[in-house]
C-alpha cells in the first residue's frame, strides 16, 4: 500500500494506490456523485504527487468533484481527521469514549423504575493507538462510476508519476462490451464494484463485482475468461493480483451461497500473520481492516477476559477464529459462533494449521445456536463470553440467553459502533436485566484519521 495525498501522508490501502469517494455529504454534481479514484493492483512504488501548488486552498461547501480538488474532497470525507495531528485525535477518541459512558448512564436511569439514580462509573482507559497510522488499510471496494473526465467506466484517478503504471482494471472495463451497473432493472448494466483485500506481505486478492442481468450463463463464463486472459497473459500481466476472483451478484451485496465467488486465478485464500499465528481468509470472511492494530485488540481482550486454565471461551460472531486461536492455549477449551459460512470453513482450517485441538467452530445465527452450546457447556465451571457483532449489535435474545448462564461472570462486548442505539440497547441490557456492571472501557485506535473507534467493554457480575 503506497501513501499518496497532495499535502500530507495520508492512509490509504496496502499495495493498492487508490483513493476511493464513495459517498459525500456535500451536494456534488451528479455526474461525479460516486468519482472515484483509480487504482492499481500492484505493489510497486509510485511516487507521491503533489495536485496543488498552495497547501492552503479550500473548496467551499457545494463544489463539484473536478481533476482539481478530487483528492482533497475525498481526504475530507474518508479520513476527515487527516489534518489533526495523531495525539490529538486520542484525545478526541477519548472523550467520545466518555460520552458514550454518558450516553449508557442516561439510558439505563430512563428505564429504571426505581427513583434512585443507578450510576455507571466504569474506568475508562485511554485510547490504545495503532501501531501504525499510514497504509493500514487492507481492504475496501470500489464501485464504477463517472469521472471527473468524464468517463462513465472509472474506477479512479491513477496517482503514480509514469505512464508504465496503468490502472488495470479499470483498462479493463474500458475496454468490456459490459455497461457499468446504474439500476438494478434490466437494462440497468452489469460492472458494480471491486472489493480488494490486501495482507502484511503485499499480496491482493480482488474480486470483479457484475451484475448479471439477463446475461446467460454461456455470456458470463465469456467475460470471465476475459478478465483471466486480461491479466494472466495480456495487458494487466505485470500487475496481475495473487488471487482474482469474479462474482456475478444479482443484489446489493451477496454471501458465496447466494452468489458465488469464481476463482479465475492464483490462490483461493489470503493468508495473514498475528502473534506466530496464520490466518486463511477468504473473499466473504471478515478480518480486521488494520492488522496491525487489530493484534493490539485481541491483546487487550484477552487480557481483559483474564482467562485461567480453567475458563471456557465463548467466542460470538468469531469471523476466521482469531481471538479463539489466540486464546486457546491459555484456557480449557473454546468454542466460536459465526454466521458467514466461508468464515467459518476458514477457521476450522485456522484453528487445525495452528495446532488449536481445544477450539471448535459453528455456522449459523447467534440467537439460533447460543442456546445449545451453552447447554453443552453445561459442565464448565468459567464461561468468559467474548461478543464481537457487526455495528447493528447482537439480538436481545442471545444476551438474554447469556446472562440466565450462572457460569458466565465476564463478558467482554466489542463494539465498532458503540453509540448506535441499537448497541446501546445491548449495553442497557446487560445492565439493567442481566445485573451485569460496567467494569471498564478501552477504546482502541483501529481506524487513524477517522473519527471510529473499537471499544471493550468489559462486563461483571
Amino acid at each position: 500500500m503506497k501513501i499518496i495525498h497532495q499535502f500530507i501522508m495520508l492512509p490509504v490501502f496496502r499495495n493498492i494506490n487508490v483513493f476511493p469517494l464513495k459517498h459525500t455529504n456535500r451536494p456534488v454534481n451528479p455526474f461525479d456523485l460516486c468519482h472515484l479514484i483509480r487504482i492499481r493492483l500492484c505493489s510497486s512504488k509510485a511516487s507521491a504527487v503533489k495536485e496543488f501548488e498552495d497547501p492552503e486552498i479550500s473548496h467551499a461547501e457545494g463544489s463539484a468533484v473536478t481533476i482539481s480538488n478530487q483528492f482533497e474532497l475525498l481526504s475530507d470525507v474518508m479520513t476527515p481527521l487527516w489534518k489533526m495531528p495523531y495525539d490529538e485525535q486520542l484525545r478526541a477518541k477519548h472523550n467520545w469514549s466518555q460520552s458514550v459512558v454518558r450516553m449508557i448512564n442516561e439510558r439505563v436511569n430512563a428505564n429504571r423504575k426505581e427513583k434512585r439514580r443507578l450510576n455507571v462509573t466504569p474506568k475508562i482507559y485511554h485510547v490504545k493507538s495503532s501501531p501504525v497510522i499510514m497504509e493500514y488499510r487492507n481492504k475496501d471496494e470500489f464501485s464504477i462510476r463517472n469521472g471527473a473526465d468524464g468517463h462513465p467506466k472509472t474506477v479512479g484517478f491513477f496517482i503514480g508519476s509514469t505512464a508504465s503504471d496503468n490502472a488495470n482494471f479499470e483498462q479493463y472495463i474500458r475496454t468490456s462490451e459490459l455497461p457499468v451497473c446504474t439500476d438494478f432493472r434490466p437494462g440497468g448494466g452489469n460492472w458494480r464494484r471491486l472489493i480488494v483485500r490486501s495482507n502484511e506481505e503485499g499480496n491482493t486478492l480482488a474480486v470483479a463485482v457484475c451484475h448479471p442481468q439477463l446475461l446467460s450463463q454461456e455470456r458470463l463464463i465469456e467475460e470471465q475468461q476475459r478478465l483471466k486472459e486480461y491479466f494472466t497473459s495480456g495487458p494487466g500481466k505485470d500487475d496481475c493480483p495473487q488471487s482474482l476472483y469474479f462474482q456475478a451478484c444479482p443484489h446489493a451485496r451477496c454471501t458465496n451461497e447466494q452468489a458465488p465467488f469464481v476463482l479465475l486465478h492464483g490462490k483461493p485464500f489470503l493468508e495473514e500473520h498475528m502473534w506466530g499465528k496464520t490466518f486463511r481468509i477468504s473473499p466473504d470472511s471478515f478480518f480486521q481492516i488494520n492488522t496491525q492494530a487489530a493484534e493490539v485488540l485481541y491483546e487487550t481482550i484477552l487480557k481483559q477476559a483474564n482467562l485461567t486454565p480453567r475458563s471456557t471461551l465463548l467466542d460470538v460472531c468469531c469471523g476466521v477464529g482469531p481471538i479463539s486461536i489466540l486464546a486457546a492455549d491459555r484456557v480449557r477449551g473454546c468454542v466460536g459462533i459465526e454466521s458467514v459460512r466461508d468464515a467459518v470453513l476458514d477457521a476450522k482450517f485456522n484453528a487445525k494449521i495452528n495446532n488449536a485441538t481445544n477450539v471448535d467452530f459453528f455456522y449459523g445465527l447467534a440467537e439460533r445456536l447460543t442456546e445449545r452450546i451453552i447447554e453443552e457447556l453445561n459442565l464448565a465451571t468459567d464461561i468468559v463470553a467474548v461478543l464481537n457483532p457487526g455495528r447493528a449489535g447482537l439480538d436481545p435474545r442471545v444476551l438474554r440467553l447469556l446472562y440466565k448462564c450462572p457460569q458466565i461472570s465476564t463478558v467482554i462486548y466489542v463494539s465498532c459502533k458503540a453509540d448506535m442505539p441499537s448497541t446501546l440497547k445491548n449495553f442497557v441490557q446487560l445492565l439493567t436485566e442481566g445485573n451485569f456492571k460496567l467494569n471498564s472501557v478501552t477504546p482502541v485506535d483501529l481506524f487513524p484519521h477517522t473519527w471510529h473507534t473499537e471499544l471493550i467493554l468489559k462486563f461483571i457480575r
